[in-house]
């Protein structure tokens, strides 16, 4: 019986084997994390610039790699050394219990998310690529809720956005009103108050008819402003009339002294003579031609398109 029990078959070689594994991919993240907490040590140590060269000469690590390994210890670092320290907490154990692969893909999702996801999914049981993929809907999931809660918040600021220009709306169509019942109740007085004129008016009206019988006609009066019109003409035009007789006598006398000046001149200088009587003649036929109306008539430049 005992022979059967212990009897060593492929299949239980293989668990064995499995055990061995998952032991040692274990083992890998919790020397990871030792390894990352040691470079993370360093580097604080180091002078700028000096951190590339050290890696390469003193732990074979490219930069990407020693950045991968620190990024482990500092995401899964607290929880996982707490365990192995000897902390018991449910949360902390279920995250020990990660492989290093494991470890690396579930960084691509939220930290606070990182533990949930672990309890509510069997990823013992995934391959890598199944594992990737559950990461990437579930992103998904997280980038559609926090865009659903984000649109629902920006709906409710709209919302609030709105409700207080409604606000202002109905406090204004208030004010409006009630700037429009003052309004009537101002044309309704001035209604009562013209009311009240016309009424006035039409008590008067007989007193005003009799005014107007008795005074005179239109006619009549428009015939005595033209006869006073006519008679100030008359009077003002004396004067004048008397100074164009004293003007003229004064021309007259001028020309004849003109006339003497071109005699006496053309004894003397014939061509100083000539200049001067043809200035005279072309001045005296300018006063003529002023003569033919005056006054003159006015003159404009615009047009008057028929």
């Amino acid at each position: 019986m005992n022979n059967v029990v212990n009897e060593r078959t492929p299949l239980v070689i293989a668990a064995e084997i499995n055990m061995l594994k998952d032991h040692t991919h274990k083992t890998v993240l919790i020397n990871s994390v030792e390894i990352g907490r040691r470079l993370t040590e360093a580097k604080a140590m180091l002078k700028h610039g000096e951190w590339g060269q050290w890696l390469k000469e003193s732990v074979s690590y490219s930069q990407s790699t020693a950045t991968r390994l620190m990024q482990i210890y500092k995401e899964y670092g607290p929880k996982l050394l707490d365990v192995s320290e000897g902390n018991n907490s449910s949360n902390y154990a279920t995250l020990h219990n990660l492989t290093y692969t494991q470890a690396l893909i579930l960084l691509g999702l939220p930290e606070e998310e990182r533990e949930k996801f672990v309890e509510d999914n069997a990823i013992d049981n995934m391959s890598t690529r199944e594992l990737q993929q559950t990461v990437n809907e579930k992103n998904q999931a997280i980038e559609d809720r926090d865009q659903a809660q984000a649109e629902k918040a920006q709906a409710i600021e709209e919302k609030e956005s709105l409700k207080k220009e409604l606000d202002g709306k109905d406090r204004e169509i208030a004010r409006l009103s009630n700037q429009t019942q003052d309004l009537a109740k101002q044309v309704d007085g001035f209604k009562l108050k013209y009311q009240k004129e016309l009424d006035k008016v039409a008590e008067k009206q007989p007193e005003l008819k009799e005014v107007t019988e008795a005074a005179p006609s239109a006619e009549k009066i428009s015939e005595l402003e033209e006869q006073l019109k006519t008679a100030q003409a008359k009077n003002s035009s004396i004067p004048y009339d008397a100074q164009f007789s004293i003007h003229r006598e004064n021309i007259r006398k001028t020309f004849e002294e003109l006339l003497r000046s071109l005699t006496a001149l053309a004894k003397m200088d014939p061509k100083q003579k000539e200049i001067n009587r043809a200035a005279a003649q072309e001045m005296l036929q300018n006063m003529a031609n002023m003569l033919k109306e005056w006054p003159p008539a006015i003159k404009t430049n615009l047009r008057i398109n028929n």
